[in-house]
């Protein structure tokens, strides 16, 4: 058992959590021990279903139902949190110890106005809460223009401000402890390095003890002073930060670090275990998007693309054009709000095109893109088919895995049968078993490979990833890009591929397109556009990557664009295009 030192604020001692299921009893987390002192943040990874994140809300006091403490402490600023009333516990949460969840959007009451929100936040543990604090808690996360923010609702805020809100309600009682879990996962990199450096800061002028949970090892890098590596539900390897990046020790930290995607060389997405390489297989092909041609018949067209929400307001794609040839993968990225979403909801029909020439032409099947699903042959529907980002959101809780399988299977071949649906469940790496559990009986990963599985029940000729790997661990994101590159080689597929994460894309993309404000302002081969010259929006967005092993935070300003659009295009290349800008 770990000595109590007495500087840390936080110290668990030899915990062990169990679930029940059924009549039986599950080990999640196995004599976990560590300290976390003030000012100091310990990163905590490790695969999906590793118990870490059980871990970190247990600092809450907090269990999922159905969970026993076996054994072991858990003592935040000197109280055994698990032995505190409920009095105790609701001084806790919020008051000493307060988490930032991975998704602010889900975070925050959607009727309630953002000040309110900040408010109530500051009432709870009976501290000032007129305008002034708030206003100064605004200030306190960088938000701009503070008194139009707190008027505003959270679906009029971006990702990026949704999370800063989230950060002013967890620090508006000054903790003793917070609890970061994935808190940038679905944060463009530029947004993800503000928002980590308003962290660092905020953490050293409170005084904090962090627990960061990331499966993102290049944040975990740049943040964490410590790292744990959970495995199993126990801790397998516990270091300092730059020795354990320069020395694993322990067998299953040195995969992890492997399976981490490298963005600074070619194809450099990793290993899955140490051993399969997960490269896109296809061989890199020209651009036909801004001016020129592509070398072969491409099976998506878009040309002048517009797509917009609503009458009067401003077009979330403004004047795209693009193709997508056989067995290729294009890759759109872009900070939140840039419309790379959105062209990925045009592509699959849930949004209909304003204007524009969107065409699909597989040899087969021939339709307009432009049409919304409902209007679409069913030939059409079944040739493109979309990978939800959320796999918890997009399957329904209360069927299983095998009648979310089985509902495409019949809708599109006109039967299903449970041997057809276990083939499709070990076709993306799960097996038969599945088919009888629910949702929520998997982990994030195994979700994805369902909803995956969903997808390709239709036989699609082209698949749309939007942000598949976004909450997954670095062992799973390979496996679920390898699976990709499998699907693709022996399927023939073409595949529209949403990222904010440039190394993985650099891994699986022929061709890259960079989207801000609703255009595209660069697209080419993906080594060209990584390799520039750049636009200056895709330099911003390179120099902003965190690279797993560094331990500083990039610096990107304040963010202001300091360049505007202007007419035509640069041709660089070998199919690479950047649009013409001016300095602002």
């Amino acid at each position: 058992m770990t000595a109590v030192q007495p500087t840390s604020v936080v110290q668990v001692d030899d915990l062990a959590v169990s679930y029940a299921a059924g009549r039986r009893s599950v080990p999640v987390v196995r004599g976990v021990s560590f300290a976390i002192a003030a000012g100091r943040t310990l990163g905590l990874v490790g695969e999906s279903g590793s118990g870490k994140s059980t871990v970190a809300r247990t600092l809450l006091a907090h269990l999922r139902a159905g969970s026993t403490i076996d054994r072991g402490t858990v003592r935040v600023d000197g109280a055994d949190v698990f032995a505190l009333s409920a009095a105790g516990r609701r001084a806790l949460r919020g008051g000493t110890a307060s988490v930032v969840a991975q998704n602010a959007g889900q975070a925050l009451t959607p009727s309630m106005r953002v000040g309110e929100q900040i408010r109530e936040a500051l009432r709870a543990h009976g501290e000032p809460d007129g305008p002034k604090r708030v206003d100064e808690l605004v200030r306190l996360v960088r938000l701009p223009d503070p008194g139009t923010i707190v008027r505003r609702w959270p679906h009029q805020l971006s990702g990026g401000q949704q999370q800063r809100v989230a950060i002013a309600m967890a620090v508006a009682a000054r903790p003793r402890v917070l609890v970061l879990d994935e808190p940038t996962t679905a944060l463009d990199v530029v947004t993800q390095a503000a928002v980590l450096d308003l962290i660092a800061d905020l953490g050293r002028e409170l005084g904090m003890a962090v627990l960061l949970v990331s499966h993102d090892l290049g944040v975990v890098s740049a943040m964490a002073d410590e790292i744990a590596v959970m495995r199993d539900g126990a801790v397998v390897e516990h270091a300092a930060t730059a020795a354990l990046f320069a020395a694993p020790q322990h067998d299953y930290t040195r995969a992890l670090l492997a399976a981490v995607p490298d963005g600074r060389r070619p194809g450099g997405t990793g290993r899955v275990d140490g051993t399969a390489t997960v490269a896109s297989t296809v061989p890199t092909r020209s651009s036909g998007t801004a001016p020129g041609e592509p070398h072969v018949r491409p099976v998506v067209t878009a040309e002048d693309l517009v797509v917009r929400y609503g009458r009067g307001l401003p077009a979330a794609v403004d004047g795209v054009s693009f193709t997508i040839a056989p067995r290729e993968t294009l890759a759109v990225v872009g900070e939140s709000g840039s419309g790379k979403s959105t062209l990925a909801t045009a592509l699959a029909g849930l949004v209909p095109a304003e204007s524009g020439t969107f065409t699909f032409d597989d040899g087969t099947t021939i339709g307009d893109l432009r049409d919304p699903i409902a209007a679409r042959s069913a030939d059409l529907r079944r040739a493109v088919q979309l990978v939800f980002q959320n796999a918890d959101t997009s399957l329904n809780p209360r069927r299983t895995v095998g009648a979310a399988v089985a509902r495409p299977l019949r809708l599109f071949t006109g039967g299903s049968s449970r041997e057809r649906v276990g083939e499709l469940l070990t076709r993306v790496g799960l097996g038969p078993e599945f088919a009888d559990r629910l949702p929520a009986q998997l982990s994030g990963g195994q979700r994805q490979r369902v909803g995956i599985a969903r997808a390709l029940a239709a036989e699609p000729r082209l698949v749309i990833a939007d942000e598949i790997t976004t909450a997954l661990d670095v062992q799973v994101q390979a496996g679920i890009l390898s699976l990709l590159a499998d699907l693709q080689r022996d399927r023939g597929l073409s595949c529209l591929f949403i990222s904010h994460d440039l190394a993985v894309v650099r891994g699986v993309a022929d061709r890259v397109a960079v989207m801000t404000g609703g255009r595209i302002v660069e697209i080419g081969p993906t080594e060209r556009v990584f390799g520039g010259p750049n636009h200056p929006y895709t330099a911003t967005l390179l120099a902003a990557t965190l690279e797993p092993g560094s331990t500083t935070l990039p610096d990107v300003g304040d963010g202001v664009p300091r360049w505007r659009h202007a007419a035509g295009w640069t041709d660089r290349g070998d199919g690479h295009h950047t649009r013409n800008w001016e300095d602002a």
